[in-house]
């Protein structure tokens, strides 16, 4: 081990321990040889250099000045080499900077030739030789508002197109999921926390769906998306009813029932009012699955049973959790309703799990099954406009679909918006026949969760039966006879329980996050004030002096303390001010000078998310408070 290659390593050691071990035992099998062209040092690898004949460094400056660059860029450096365009962006990035160095021979080499260690050892650095490592560091910085930009040589192409075209692909699956998520958190956590609590008194009725674990052991699942393949497998579905238990999503329940299918297990989780999916139809022989925090409108249809799905990843099913004291572990999410009631066959203990219209893509220019409720949707190509457009053949019934409201104005302009927002996230996917297909940004993003689900439990059989639709691995491609084949009858599905939850303990634990509210308050009062004092310096002086930079200092250590400490000991606050949160670190990263105009942009920014989590510590206590004081009129 030389000198170079050793710094190397205890640098890496300090930032990714694994992957420095990896490489101090690694024996290479195919090492890259160092070469001197036109007075510049470079790599031949498999018969091609690595970096620019002409001008490695030069190659290096110029795909860096065509990045943005900001405290909160991401720059993804693909392939080390001998580092130039690596020690470019490390040197120059205000952001943060991950290597992606997949192949264990140029990385080896390159620790042998040049030292990385003062690069490796930056705050903003990271490397990595995997996928998971790499979605990992991505995620943590991410934000809606910033994305992940690949910086490669132009050698990537030539050297191996197909792993240059599949890291392309998988990053924007990475984006994909984690902007569901971010968006999740920004639109949906202070909706969801309040219709969690609306929900609460009917919670009481809904059995935790883990109580039931295993109870379908062994047992046939089919869950149905409203994917254009539905209806092709609409005649398999009824012929073969008596092999498989029936999970659906709201959106294809429309399509099995108006075929005689009447589903075992219906999957709705939104928090809109998404009672159009169902409404008109006979639901009382469906077992009914749905987030505690899913829309009130929801549970007013009579039902066989009520289950919930208390997903574990969503911060307000955690502080539920606390709340009513059960163990979530069990339910897994991520963003997709087909994506839950696949967990719940699983949690139910279902050996063999069968997607049917799971296409997530649009199939022959049908983007929903024809019964759905978006069957009026199309995806057609404009050979004018040159790309893949949707719209709705008949507008009024997509209109009618989506918005509940009576006003014909309302109603259009919901799915004007609709329209208007599918099209701006069109999107392609590899397809299980390898073509690339049209979809959108939201399904693109299903497919890498869909195959880590079939990862990670696999002690069970998957199959898609789409044929037609994205690539999802992980599933078996099948049509859906040959996935029914050696399926036994299920017999009838008969599930009960004795449990029943602890109203008093819920109630006290209810008046113990009122009482973690008071407290945030009383921080948020004093941040508030700390505003105003600045805000008084700020108008009279009209400038920045020593006292005003104290006093913003004094602002960011209270917001520090409420969204960092305060936040990860009192979840209700830290779900209260999630989406404000975001924004807000976002422009405290991106503050770069401290004259007038940027302290008052930043502390207006403090102010406003204060002020906001106030109003929100308000909203919520009177909502808690109104849940007490029904416990006891009850009580009487």
């Amino acid at each position: 081990m030389n000198n170079i290659f050793q710094k190397n390593i205890l640098a890496l050691a300090q930032k990714n321990e694994n992957l420095a071990d990896k490489l101090s035992k690694y024996i290479p099998k195919s090492l890259p040889k160092l070469v001197n062209i036109n007075n510049s040092y470079n790599l031949e690898y498999k018969g091609i250099l690595l970096h620019n004949e002409q001008n490695p460094l030069g190659e290096a400056n110029e795909i860096f000045s065509m990045a943005t660059n900001e405290p909160v860029s991401i720059h993804v450096v693909y392939g080390l080499g001998l580092g130039y365009l690596f020690q470019v962006v490390s040197l120059n990035s205000l952001g943060t900077v991950i290597l992606y160095e997949p192949d264990l021979n140029v990385l080896w080499s390159a620790f042998t030739l040049v030292d990385f260690s003062n690069d490796i050892l930056k705050k903003n650095v990271y490397i990595t030789d995997n996928m998971t490592e790499l979605s990992s560091e991505i995620y943590k910085k991410s934000n809606t508002l910033n994305t992940p930009q690949l910086l490669s040589l132009s050698s990537a192409t030539e050297f191996d197109k197909e792993a240059f075209d599949s890291l392309v692909r998988q990053l924007q699956e990475i984006v994909g999921s984690y902007s569901l998520d971010l968006k999740f958190t920004k639109e949906k956590f202070y909706p969801s926390l309040k219709m969690l609590i609306e929900n609460i008194p009917t919670l009481f009725n809904e059995l935790p769906l883990a109580r039931f674990k295993d109870s379908l052991k062994g047992k046939t699942a089919v869950v149905v998306s409203a994917g254009p393949t539905l209806d092709r497998n609409i005649e398999t579905l009824k012929k073969c009813r008596d092999k498989y238990v029936l999970f659906s999503v709201g959106t294809a329940v429309k399509t099995l029932i108006h075929n005689g299918l009447t589903p075992d297990f219906l999957c709705i989780v939104e928090t809109y009012n998404s009672s159009k999916q169902i409404e008109g139809l006979d639901l009382k022989d469906v077992y009914f699955i749905t987030e505690p925090y899913s829309s009130p409108s929801l549970r007013n249809f009579q039902y066989r049973k009520t289950f919930s799905h208390i997903s574990a990843n969503s911060p307000i099913n955690q502080l539920w959790a606390d709340i009513c004291g059960e163990n979530i572990e069990e339910y897994w999410t991520k963003g997709t309703v087909s994506y839950t009631a696949l967990n719940c066959a699983r949690i139910l203990g279902c050996s063999k799990i069968i997607l049917v219209g799971q296409d997530l893509a649009y199939i022959g220019g049908q983007c929903y099954s024809k019964d759905s409720a978006y069957k009026d949707l199309i995806c057609e190509y404009n050979d004018k406009q040159q790309r893949w457009e949707i719209s709705a053949k008949d507008f009024e019934s997509f209109a009618a679909s989506i918005s509940p409201s009576d006003n014909i104005e309302i109603r259009h302009n919901t799915a004007k918006r609709r329209l208007e927002r599918l099209n701006n996230s069109l999107y392609y996917v590899k397809g299980i026949n390898g073509d690339m297909i049209p979809t959108e940004s939201v399904y693109a993003a299903f497919v890498k969760p869909l195959s880590e689900f079939a990862l990670h439990f696999n002690d069970r059989s998957y199959i898609n039966t789409s044929l037609v639709g994205a690539q999802i691995d992980g599933f078996e491609n099948l049509p859906l006879e040959d996935a029914l084949k050696n399926s036994e009858n299920t017999g009838e599905i008969i599930l009960n329980t004795d449990f029943l939850y602890e109203k008093d303990l819920i109630y006290k634990n209810i008046e113990l996050q009122t009482e973690k509210l008071k407290e945030a308050s009383k921080l948020t009062d004093e941040g508030i004030s700390c505003y105003k004092n600045l805000n008084n310096n700020l108008k009279r002086k009209k400038s920045v002096d020593e006292d005003i930079l104290k006093t913003l200092k004094k602002l960011s250590l209270i917001y520090l303390n409420l969204s960092g400490n305060f936040a990860d000991k009192c979840r209700i606050y830290d779900v209260i001010t999630a989406a404000g949160k975001i924004d807000l670190d976002y422009e405290m990263k991106m503050m770069r000078n401290f004259d007038y105009a940027s302290v008052l942009r930043i502390s207006n920014k403090l102010y406003e998310y204060l002020v906001n989590s106030e109003n929100g510590i308000n909203e919520i206590s009177e909502m808690l408070k109104g849940v007490l004081s029904e416990s006891f009129a009850a009580k009487g």
